[in-house]
């Protein structure tokens, strides 16, 4: 155990390039041990109840049994991979309370190895098959109790995601109605004034032609000037929740007085490339974070890119910065910062992790004359 750990903390602070939470690398190193154990006590107890029956091979299972232990564990790993690989790609990041409590699903069969080492002989043949099922039956319910958190986690953040949606496009339906009910008084005072302005010109009656003229002015300019277009390019984002996401975002930004700019020339489908939930936090995580940068500069601007070709997808954020130029040496070390008591260091961390899963991606940024740009390239193959 005290090896485990420090293990663990090795790898926590010195091999953790993508910045995985604590839970997440104890959990991965759990699941080894389970691997590890589950193997030992089979092959050791296989050996025993073979040389029950054939003693003159005693001299063998001292030679070959680590060799054995080892080949037989990537076995295991490899049979059951497409588990682990469903349930860790479930919990990496995400649910930090599972990943620590099944991390200790491999302290039984160590407990159990030890009993089988030091208090089973090895002539037992009864109690060493015995001992055989009872691992087999436990390895079997580890599996079983993997698969089925890993499910029912997978079914919440759905449902999460699906709440989401439906929240989001609530709230997208309502700034539509409210739009079309300004759109349509606004025909209807357009209308009237400029039957004024017509009767008006008719007697001759300039005052109040101008006046009208005046009342014309004003309430086309109220609905010129709504900050609509910004969201004329969200009928190119297909994805629900990207969508709903991007057009919370930009509500926010022109609440706080940022002038924001979304540009999709083309139908776009982030999930082709992205886990759904991936394409959402990391949406969500680059504009918090340009949005928080832009209310503290001069230009308040905030802008959003999407767009793909052949061979990839592109995610460009770019915002209105403070300095005339980003020491980006700096973003780079906040990706590693273990704090939690600033949530832009947390966004970039978590920008990290996710993206840590895939492999391919690229993540460049680049400062200049008061502008930050982050552009994430994710491949396509």
């Amino acid at each position: 155990m005290v090896t485990a750990s420090l293990a663990i903390v090795a790898v926590y602070y010195l091999a953790n390039p993508f910045g995985d939470h604590l839970a997440t690398i104890v959990s991965h190193f759990g699941y080894s041990m389970l691997v590890y154990y589950f193997s030992s006590v089979v092959c050791l107890l296989l050996s025993r109840i073979i040389l029950v029956k054939y003693p003159q091979f005693s001299s063998l299972p001292h030679t070959f049994l680590i060799p054995l232990i080892y080949g037989f564990a990537l076995l295991v790993i490899k049979i059951v991979r497409p588990l682990a690989d469903r349930f860790f790609s479930r919990v990496n990041n995400r649910h930090p309370v599972a990943e620590w409590c099944l991390s200790v699903l491999f302290i039984p069969l160590s407990l159990f190895f030890f009993f089988v080492q030091h208090f089973l002989t090895a002539n037992n043949l009864g109690g060493n098959t015995a001992a055989l099922l009872i691992t087999l039956a436990y390895f079997i319910l580890a599996l079983l109790v993997m698969n089925h958190v890993g499910s029912d986690l997978h079914y919440r953040d759905q449902a999460t995601f699906a709440s989401h949606n439906l929240d989001s496009l609530t709230n997208y339906t309502d700034k539509l109605e409210v739009m079309y009910d300004d759109l349509r008084r606004f025909r209807h005072d357009y209308q009237n004034i400029l039957i004024s302005l017509s009767s008006a010109l008719s007697d001759n009656h300039i005052a109040y032609a101008k006046q009208a003229i005046q009342e014309l002015t004003q309430s086309s300019s109220r609905i010129v000037d709504m900050p609509t277009s910004v969201f004329e390019a969200l009928q190119n984002i297909t994805d629900l929740g990207v969508k709903s996401i991007v057009y919370q975002k930009l509500s926010d930004a022109i609440k706080d007085g940022l002038h924001p700019r979304l540009e999709v020339v083309r139908p776009l489908e982030l999930t082709t490339t992205l886990q759904p939930l991936d394409a959402i936090r990391i949406t969500a995580i680059l504009l918090d974070n340009a949005i928080n940068a832009a209310q503290v500069s001069k230009q308040k601007k905030v802008s959003l890119s999407l767009f793909e070709n052949e061979n990839a997808q592109f995610i460009i954020v770019g915002n209105s910065t403070k300095e005339a130029q980003v020491d980006l040496n700096k973003l780079a070390e906040l990706e590693h910062s273990i704090s939690i008591g600033n949530n832009h260091h947390l966004g970039l961390r978590n920008l990290k992790i996710i993206l840590g899963h895939y492999p391919n991606a690229v993540n460049d940024r680049s400062s200049n004359q008061h502008w930050l740009e982050q552009k994430i390239v994710l491949p396509k193959k």
